[in-house]
């Protein structure tokens, strides 16, 4: 089974997508922070782009649960 994991609480930058994601997150939305600053989800989107260049990767799927909690 295949189960979609979506987070849309607190997202104002970069980092907050990518820790989601890293967690398991399958999308990713820029809600509140929009109001006072209108161009959030267009810098989200371009430091996770920044993140992937300096990471060599191609795809945002590749990180998708990258972090290992049960260690």
């Amino acid at each position: 089974m295949k189960t979609i994991v979506s987070h849309n609480r607190g997202i104002q930058t970069a980092a907050d997508a990518i820790e989601f994601i890293l967690a398991g997150a399958t999308a990713v939305a820029v809600g509140t922070a929009n109001f006072y600053e209108p161009q959030t989800a267009l810098q989200v989107i371009a430091g996770i782009r920044e993140f992937m260049q300096r990471k060599g990767l191609q795809d945002v799927r590749e990180i998708v649960g990258g972090v290992d909690v049960t260690q």
